[in-house]
């Protein structure tokens, strides 16, 4: 089961009655993969924060729950399952690297590439 994120607010692809910007996805067993957006400067957790706390803002997951931008900070940081078991990474797996993929310096897992 995997669970995509995305924002809206007064910005392009942020309106109300479209799909959002994706904030990024949860699979079961995995960490978080967040979607960088180079093109607006959003390829680190660092930058994406100040971003979500905007109280313009508004994050909801696709099947329409909505978040505080701590409570979506902590789904991202999550690094164990309910049963207290480690999410493994998504990528790069094994030691190997994907083009558009890349860890912040936090080590929180990005994609640059279109996903859901």
């Amino acid at each position: 089961m995997s669970v995509n994120y995305y924002a809206f607010g007064p910005f392009p692809g942020g309106e109300p009655d479209g799909e959002g910007l994706h904030i990024g996805q949860y699979a079961g067993g995995s960490r978080f993969l967040m979607r960088a957006h180079p093109d607006r400067n959003l390829t680190t957790l660092a930058e994406w924060m100040p971003f979500l706390r905007q109280p313009h803002v508004v994050i909801r997951a696709e099947h329409g729950v909505q978040y505080s931008a701590d409570e979506m900070e902590k789904v991202i940081r999550e690094r164990l399952d309910s049963q207290g078991s480690p999410l493994r990474p998504r990528w790069p797996l094994f030691g190997r690297t994907r083009p558009g993929y890349h860890r912040d310096p936090e080590g929180i897992e990005f994609c640059a590439l279109e996903f859901c």
